[in-house]
């Protein structure tokens, strides 16, 4: 089977769950390997099995991204440059998908940390802050194990509460 006849995963990189992006990331690391290394085999296929939690998860990815670029439109001059570049461009201009996962871990893990540079400055109205924050604790119980080594996948009515908390006809 030749590497152009893998099937992949659909989607728009920007939004794919970070399993799907840590997926890719290690199946086209495999396949550059074996490009080099005649003795390294490249899977014929991805390795992945997408869940309800993964869709759900893209969704929080999307929301963020509109959630920036809100606040990105309601700036001016070099504020609205300024913001763009550390934010938007840093969080989703990656045209990889080993960096689009690595920034991920950045927002997912410095959402609720205190000590972090961030989510202050990344989301700058409360509510929307509070909503991201409350996403990104979801999507680290989906991708971070528990000391028991399960994690917990996002769930619709997680999803739906979150939602129903935040999000208003206004």
């Amino acid at each position: 089977m030749k590497h152009s006849d893998v099937i992949m995963a659909q989607g728009t990189a920007l939004f794919m769950s970070s399993s799907l992006l840590a997926a890719l990331t290690k199946y086209y690391d495999l396949v550059e390997i074996a490009t080099t290394n005649p003795a390294i085999v490249a899977p014929s296929g991805l390795n992945f099995v997408p869940g309800p939690g993964e869709d759900l998860e893209s969704m929080i990815w999307v929301i963020t991204y509109a959630i920036m670029l809100h606040h990105q439109g309601s700036l001016q001059g070099s504020d609205k440059a300024r913001y763009q570049r550390r934010v938007v461009e840093n969080f989703y201009g990656s045209l990889s998908y080993s960096g689009l996962a690595k920034e991920r871990k950045v927002m997912v893990f410095d959402a609720n940390n205190p000590l972090a540079y961030g989510p202050e400055d990344w989301i700058p109205d409360p509510a929307q802050r509070e909503w991201f924050r409350r996403a990104m604790a979801l999507v680290e119980g989906q991708i971070r194990p528990s000391p028991g080594g399960s994690t917990k996948p996002i769930t619709f009515d997680a999803f739906d509460a979150l939602c129903d908390e935040f999000v208003t006809d206004e």
